[in-house]
């Protein structure tokens, strides 16, 4: 960390020095360095201590260190959950509809699940295998089947040797948690499901790109149906409901 330039202007200082140290970490292979003390920090940059632990706190919101009690700054790597949750920010004060995820998840894991058919080992095979034989598992708690489902189709992503297409999967899994529960409102849609992340299995299996393509395709199509009825018979129930309610103050 010795070649940072520690000269800032005195407007917005902590930015100033978070984006100095940013540049800093990500030029140099510190991803297991520790950064110097916040008194070190303060006295090369001639600032006061609150400063560098404003500046520090926006490194940790960037995913780009850890601050540990008592040990100091360690620089880490920005991982899905760091990109999931300004993603997630963004959806929500962008009001982002569940049919425009679905359009990016459909983007994005058809092409994981062609390059998965193309490069898939025989480790990535079995994995998968395991994960599948996990979910025939009924009756399974719900939190888990979701799990082992994110699992199922991160293990595509990422076999596909394609390490970013293989985050921004994960990052969906992640945002689409509560829209994936809505899918397996029941015994007979989890069948399914799990016939259908079998035929995805299949075409890898036997490298067969267009195959696993119009698997997963398919796969993901019926899971916005059962996530769309789901979701209309919420809108009826609480449409009754509020017809109830409104009859009974007319009394």
């Amino acid at each position: 960390m010795d070649k940072i330039n520690y000269t800032v202007n005195k407007i917005n200082l902590y930015e100033q020095i978070a984006d100095t140290l940013e540049q800093a970490i990500i030029r140099q292979d510190t991803r297991i360095e520790k950064l110097p003390s916040e008194q070190e920090l303060s006295k090369r940059f001639k600032v006061s201590r609150t400063v560098v632990r404003e500046a520090l706190k926006i490194l940790k919101e960037r995913g780009l260190v850890q601050l540990r009690n008592g040990e100091g700054s360690y620089i880490s790597k920005p991982n899905a959950d760091t990109v999931s949750s300004a993603v997630s920010r963004i959806i929500q004060m962008d009001n982002i509809s569940n049919d425009h995820l679905h359009n990016m998840r459909l983007i994005l894991e058809t092409a994981s699940a062609r390059l998965s058919a193309l490069h898939a080992r025989p480790k990535d095979v079995k994995r998968l295998e395991h994960i599948l034989e996990q979910m025939r598992e009924i009756p399974l708690p719900t939190d888990k089947r979701i799990v082992l489902d994110s699992e199922f189709h991160r293990t595509i992503a990422y076999s596909g040797g394609n390490e970013l297409l293989g985050m921004f999967v994960e990052v969906m899994t992640l945002l689409l948690k509560d829209y994936m529960i809505k899918g397996f409102p029941n015994p007979l849609s989890i069948k399914n499901t799990i016939m259908e992340h079998n035929e995805v299995l299949e075409a890898i299996r036997n490298r067969d790109p267009d195959g696993a393509e119009e698997a997963i395709r398919g796969h993901l199509s019926a899971a916005r149906k059962n996530v769309a009825r789901y979701e209309q018979k919420k809108r009826k129930s609480a449409s009754g409901g509020k017809m109830a309610a409104s009859a009974d103050t007319s009394r």
